[in-house]
């Protein structure tokens, strides 16, 4: 799979994703790769305290060219934590399938042609 870049947007929609995976590491990880959240709840009783909303443009092994490249749409999130953690944590990632995990694992260890945000 070749991940031509991606972006992190609020306005990226993520309706109807679930939990794929995780990926362990850090907030500060995740902000120097995604940005800044693009969801923040200060409320501990909230399930999710902090999310990125992801759009990732791939090329899947399977296709011949670049014209059949795709986006998959993904959440990077914490689940049920009453805050937002700052030391390593499993980060929760939704997704429409098990590539979101793939990709979100690829973008963070810096395997993308281009990373914008």
């Amino acid at each position: 799979m070749k991940i031509f870049d991606y972006e992190t947007d609020e306005y990226v929609d993520v309706n109807g994703t679930s939990l794929k995976g995780t990926i362990s590491t850090t907030f500060d990880k995740l902000c120097e790769v995604f940005g800044d959240p693009t969801y923040t709840e200060a409320d501990p009783r909230e399930k999710v305290a902090c999310e990125w909303k992801v759009s990732a443009h791939i090329l899947d092994d399977f296709a011949d060219d670049e014209e059949d490249s795709t986006y998959e749409n993904f959440t990077v999130y914490c689940w049920k934590e009453g805050r937002i953690p700052t030391e390593t944590y499993d980060w929760h990632i939704g997704g429409y399938n098990y590539n979101a995990v793939d990709i979100a694992q690829r973008i963070i260890d810096g395997d993308t042609a281009r990373a914008q945000s």
